[in-house]
């Protein structure tokens, strides 16, 4: 039996609220996203350079971690989450001016941290400067020279080490442009030769 206009009409405005509805939806999911903080601040407010990946962590206390092209590249790998390009001869360019680092470490206790680190001279841009955090927590500030090599240690507190690991920040405030206009994801700052964590 044919619908009558009057049925046809209703229809109509039915099929175009539901239409509404399903774009109203769409619209306040995106003003609102449902997503995890790491991505929110790497892709929505852009508060960070650094989008960690899944890593394995695995480290034995005490082991001095090579970071160079002459270390093992994967287990290196496994201990950086993002910020991190892949190894020369001489260590691995920080990416951005957010680095990460992560250390599977067991349960709580005071640590010391050993970083090797050359200082990137681009432009004339001077000394780098160095924020290292665990977890939120700041743990320490450095200097570092531009081409200068120098080894830094950190007192790591054990109420930095959550669920068995210590997740590492080092922030670069001066990070360098590498070329004019290039994204700050590129810029750069620091080269890790390596890394020991050690009981206090």
């Amino acid at each position: 039996m044919p619908l009558s206009s009057r049925s046809k009409v209703v229809a109509i405005y039915a099929l175009a609220a539901l239409l509404a509805a399903a774009e109203l939806v769409v619209f306040w999911q995106a003003l609102h996203p449902n997503v995890s903080d790491n991505y929110r601040a790497y892709y929505i407010t852009r508060s960070t350079t650094c989008l960690p990946q899944p890593v394995t962590a695995d480290y034995a206390l005490g082991e001095t971690v090579d970071f160079t092209s002459a270390g093992d590249r994967d287990a290196a790998r496994e201990l950086l989450p993002c910020g991190w390009e892949s190894p020369n001869d001489d260590g691995r360019q920080s990416l951005g001016e957010t680095s990460r680092m992560r250390f599977a470490v067991g349960p709580q206790q005071d640590l010391e941290l050993e970083l090797v680190l050359k200082g990137i001279n681009l432009n004339d841009a001077g000394n780098r400067d160095i924020r290292l955090f665990a977890g939120e927590e700041p743990i320490g500030q450095a200097l570092l020279g531009p081409e200068a090599t120098e080894t830094f240690r950190f007192s790591v507190p054990a109420s930095a080490i959550k669920d068995g690991y210590l997740d590492l920040r080092l922030d670069f405030p001066n990070a360098i442009e590498t070329s004019p206009g290039i994204h700050n994801t590129y810029w750069r700052s620091v080269k890790l030769i390596s890394a020991r964590l050690s009981p206090a």
